[in-house]
């Protein structure tokens, strides 16, 4: 995906947007690449130095909090539900590249030369992501989990689990919301 098109920081990325709810918050020096196919619902709040390339869809639920330095990459989809935290220095991929077919692993150029495989991640409501951790595409992160700080997700999290490490690993369950 050529991502040179039209980026927008801040505030005045919100008319850009496919839909854009009440309430929400865009700090000022957040960026956006692609705006037209992000949906920002309502409460969320966008902090500085966030990057979001919009792709082939990204959609962010009500009261989520992408926080300072998180990464939404890859061009392919994201879904984050309600009341999700995303920590600082968050890595969120929505695409990888195949080395399989004896092609370059770059940016930029044309698919004869470099092959990206565009997936999907889906993120639950009422998560938990600690800072600095990456999550990998064409996974699912079940609604209440919590993921810890510095962790790599490379596969499915189970709902209202407590998980950490490099590779990503249960430990814990985590009790249901009571409200």
């Amino acid at each position: 995906m050529d991502i040179s098109g039209i980026e927008l920081m801040g505030d005045n990325v919100r008319d850009k947007l496919k839909r854009c709810g009440v309430g929400v918050k865009i700090n000022a020096l957040s960026k956006f690449v692609y705006p037209e196919f992000i949906e920002l619902d309502d409460y969320c709040r966008i902090c500085d130095f966030v990057f979001i390339l919009g792709g082939h869809g990204v959609k962010i639920g009500k009261h989520t909090d992408m926080q300072p330095h998180s990464v939404v990459w890859g061009g392919g989809e994201l879904a984050i539900g309600d009341y999700v935290s995303v920590a600082p220095g968050t890595v969120l991929l929505t695409a990888v590249y195949t080395h399989k077919e004896g092609l370059r692993m770059v940016d930029g150029l044309p698919e004869s030369e470099a092959h990206a495989l565009y997936g999907k991640l889906v993120i639950g409501n009422d998560v938990y992501i600690g800072a600095n951790s990456t999550l990998m595409p064409d996974i699912t992160v079940g609604e209440g989990a919590v993921i810890g700080a510095g962790s790599f997700v490379n596969k499915d999290v189970e709902p209202w689990s407590v998980n950490v490490g490099s590779p990503c690993h249960k430990i814990n369950e985590r009790p249901r919301l009571r409200i």
